[in-house]
């Protein structure tokens, strides 16, 4: 009895060993799946002006004789916008913008004797735009001043054609204006108002002086101012 359990007791860590030792079920490869990668754009892109801005405007400038009429501008915007973290979505800083001023109108005046809006004008030429504007930051970097304070000088050169009347003969000459006007564009910076008027357009106002350099009757200075939309 007591050769057996001597045996016994001999063989069972053998036992256990092959039981532990036996090859475990081949467990199946599982591969990673490939998750969908969501990129921001909005924290990538670099703020930049827009290729090119617009105003339309109506203006009223003059002093013995009166100048009504419409007024379009259209120029480049150079300079880098800034936000102040990835966070904003609002952008700002300084730009330059050569520009291409034009304005088309009608005269009023002692040059009318007596004839009301006796005369046509159109005057034309390059000029330069200096200001500091705030917009929203689009997904693809775009940022349209909505908001700007700006400084403007033109020269300006043209034709001033007065109509024949009963009491004044009819005349045409060339004019060469320099105008300068202080202003600014009152738009929404509010993103979600995709609908709303001024998130699209911006309300110009500015008020104007010009100085008639080149003229045979009405050389001097006048005054005056406009209000449009810009975008």
């Amino acid at each position: 009895m007591r050769l057996a359990v001597i045996i016994a007791l001999t063989l069972a860590p053998f036992a256990s060993a092959e039981e532990v030792t036996e090859t475990p079920a081949r467990l199946e490869t599982v591969r990673p799946t490939r998750a969908v990668v969501f990129t921001s754009t909005r924290l990538r892109a670099e703020p930049h002006w827009p290729l090119a801005l617009f105003e339309l405007s109506g203006v009223v400038t003059g002093r013995e004789n009166v100048f009504v009429g419409v007024d379009l501008v259209a120029g480049i915007p150079l300079g880098v916008p800034v936000r102040p973290n990835r966070r904003v979505t609002l952008a700002s800083g300084w730009l330059v913008m050569p520009v291409i001023e034009g304005s088309l109108g009608r005269l009023n005046g002692p040059i009318c004797a007596g004839v009301r809006l006796c005369g046509e004008r159109f005057i034309v030429g390059p000029g330069l735009k200096f200001g500091h504007g705030t917009g929203v930051l689009t997904n693809d970097g775009l940022v349209r001043p909505a908001r700007m304070l700006y400084v403007q000088l033109a020269a300006l050169g043209g034709l001033v054609d007065i109509q024949e009347s009963p009491l004044a003969p009819g005349d045409a000459w060339f004019e060469g204006v320099i105008r300068a006007r202080v202003g600014g564009h009152l738009g929404s910076l509010d993103l979600t108002s995709d609908a709303d008027f001024l998130t699209t357009f911006s309300l110009n106002v500015a008020a104007t002086v010009e100085y008639v350099a080149v003229s045979p009757f009405t050389r001097g200075f006048g005054f005056g101012g406009l209000i449009g939309v810009a975008f």
